[in-house]
């Protein structure tokens, strides 16, 4: 029972990663290519409404979970004695928690928090620049949030026959 128990929850925390790396895919193959099209006053306006909506339940309790249930993951996984499986938990919940959510609240959230003061008709001179840098920031996380996803589907794929 305690190793479906450890499957159990290495399915819900591949199943968040794989939402947050969509959501991260999405916005870098489709959102962040349009936004580059946009002036100054675009941008701005675009990016503060994009912020206002996403911090909303549904977003922080998937984009915490994200964050915390593969480390659960990796704690139930070494609880029901499958200490391989634990560290391959562990080596994913700390790469998504340092690739994807540290660095979203070291970079895109610092940036997202100036630019929400940002004035749409007279915008700083280094709009352009923080943009960049927060595409930037947003590439690596979408990169680290899919190899995260993949390698939760893998890992759960070649442990299912433990939790049985």
């Amino acid at each position: 029972m305690r190793h479906h128990a450890a499957y159990v929850c290495g399915l819900l925390a591949t199943c968040l990663l794989g939402v947050m790396a969509g959501f991260f895919y999405a916005f870098a193959i489709d959102v962040v290519p349009a936004m580059a099209n946009l002036d100054a006053s675009g941008y701005i306006t675009t990016q503060q409404w994009i912020n206002r909506v996403v911090r909303n339940a549904t977003f922080g309790a998937t984009y915490f979970g994200s964050a915390l249930l593969p480390f659960a993951a990796a704690l139930t996984a070494f609880w029901c004695g499958q200490r391989r499986i634990g560290v391959a938990w562990l080596a994913i919940a700390l790469v998504y928690f340092g690739a994807v959510f540290w660095l979203t609240r070291s970079v895109n959230v610092p940036i997202n928090d100036a630019l929400a003061t940002w004035q749409a008709a007279s915008p700083p001179g280094d709009w352009a620049v923080a943009r960049d840098n927060w595409n930037e920031a947003n590439l690596v996380r979408t990169w680290a949030a899919l190899a995260c996803f993949f390698s939760a589907v893998v890992l759960v794929s070649v442990t299912r026959g433990h939790s049985r």
